[in-house]
């Protein structure tokens, strides 16, 4: 015997609350300004922890077995990009020390992709749907990671650094330390093209019938307290990562310690410049760019935390700042709707680090990281080391970029056009929660009152509220 269950249409609205209450229901308000909910409770988090679940999978599957599999590159100069064992967890049958550091690095290392896999995830939030997320997940965790992650961590990878002898990149290899180009300028890419298929919330940019160009419109700030807990966490994960990335923990702690200090550095630095910056343009001390600066930071100096003394941190931190406040002023300018920022913190921060190794990196940093009969063109070019390494680090750039932009653009397009990437306008509008993850979520009230002290946008337009007013207006409002 069968039943017709109720379903909840397209069209079906959520029941009304009383919008009074401390406690208000942001994702079903019908107010403009709330048309695009707020999926922190249940969608984003339902999205993220598939997300990882895949990832994981997909990591087992191939991802590992991609990215450390054997290579014969440094024999024959062929292939360099994909291994070609370690597939579906082989890590041998013997019980061995052999296999047990195996597969320590292979849990290790799957954090880090795990890190890749999190930060195209936060762009397209609010909208994209749960299909396009988990395939955007296994793409990233069995191919464009990995990929990535052969050719500058393998000892065999085409562009490594890490072996002894061998054909190396301009005779010196790639410095990548902890993943500024694998690890964050790879997932801000990815992120960059998913928020590109996927195209901004609802209501995002408006016309106004007096005016030509599009208006950003501002949307609420559901918690300054998870933000700030949310980025001091994977801040200091992030400190663990470069120091974890040290190849033989014991034996070369100094190497670890160096690396860890620099990212302390290096990210409180970021921090500090990019409240300046944003204070500077537009009037407000935020707590979003402190977080946002924190983990831009880590993202530019990953490359060469082992390699630069504590100047060289500095001012990479200096400007990873501004290449996180550029980033994601350029992002607004282009309508590239970016929810957690996550392009101009990892891809734009990211990439200057990559290229920031090539220039600060020291000859005895370099020497105690890597390997010490190299030639004396392998290190920073501020230092006297000449070109090679900065080629070196640009043609890693370049490739990071190329490999990424152009699988992203293959894989998640056929799922966009197959599957569909985002939501209906309705459930939308109603609120994705209601509609698709078995209910609806508070929030805590959030101010939506004008600031009267903020004089421009700036990159974060999250809080920019009343701006273009006269203060006579925001006066009589108020």
């Amino acid at each position: 015997m069968t039943t017709n269950k109720p379903r909840r249409d397209i069209l079906e609205s959520p029941p009304q609350r009383n919008t009074d209450d401390l406690l208000q229901l942001r994702s079903s308000s019908r107010d403009p300004l709330y048309s695009s909910p707020l999926l922190l409770p249940l969608g984003t988090v339902v999205q993220e922890m598939l997300a990882i679940a895949v990832a994981v999978l997909g990591w087992w599957a191939t991802g590992y077995g991609v990215a450390f599999g054997g290579d014969n590159y440094p024999e024959t100069e062929k292939n360099g990009m994909v291994g070609w064992d370690g597939y579906f967890g082989d890590h041998g049958s013997a019980d061995t020390a052999k296999k047990s550091f195996k597969m320590a690095v292979f849990v290790l290392q799957m954090g880090y992709c795990l890190i890749a896999v999190g930060i195209p995830v936060g762009s397209i939030t609010e909208r994209a749907t749960v299909t396009f997320v988990v395939c955007m997940s296994l793409a990233i965790s069995m191919l464009i990671y990995p990929v990535c992650v052969h050719v500058f961590w393998n000892e065999a990878g085409m562009f490594s650094a890490y072996r002894e002898s061998g054909s190396l990149l301009f005779d010196c290899g790639t410095i990548d330390f902890a993943g500024s180009g694998v690890l964050h300028l790879c997932g801000g890419l990815v992120a960059l093209v998913a928020s590109l298929l996927v195209g901004p919330r609802k209501n995002r940019w408006v016309t106004p019938d007096e005016m030509i160009k599009p208006v950003i419109m501002p949307k609420p700030q559901a918690s300054p307290a998870f933000e700030a807990f949310g980025g001091l966490l994977l801040f200091t994960c992030s400190i663990a990562n470069t120091g974890f990335a040290t190849r033989e923990f014991v034996e070369d702690s100094v190497v670890a310690g160096k690396a860890m200090s620099n990212t302390l550095v290096a990210a409180g630095v970021a921090s500090f410049v990019s409240v300046v910056i944003g204070h500077f343009y537009t009037g407000v001390v935020s707590p979003q760019l402190g977080c946002g600066g924190l983990v831009a930071g880590t993202a530019a100096i990953s490359a060469g935390c082992a390699s630069m003394d504590m100047e060289g941190a500095v001012i990479t931190g200096f400007c990873g700042a501004w290449a996180y406040y550029v980033g994601g002023c350029l992002m607004l300018k282009l309508h590239i709707d970016d929810v957690s920022h996550a392009i101009s913190i990892h891809a734009f921060a990211g990439g200057f680090g990559l290229i920031a190794a090539g220039l600060f990196t020291t000859k005895g940093s370099y020497q105690a990281a890597y390997y010490d009969n190299r030639e004396d063109t392998c290190y920073g070019t501020f230092y006297n080391g000449g070109i090679a390494q900065l080629a070196s680090q640009a043609m890693a750039c370049a490739f990071v970029c190329g490999w990424t932009l152009f699988i992203s653009c293959l894989i998640l397009g056929v799922v966009h056009m197959t599957f569909g990437s985002r939501y209906p306008l309705q459930w939308e509008q109603n609120g994705v929660d209601y509609h698709k993850f078995g209910g609806e979520c508070q929030f805590s009230h959030v101010a939506v009152n004008q600031d009267k002290n903020r004089w421009a946008h700036g990159v974060l337009s999250d809080t920019d509220y009343g701006i273009g007013k006269s203060a006579d207006e925001v006066e009589e409002e108020s």
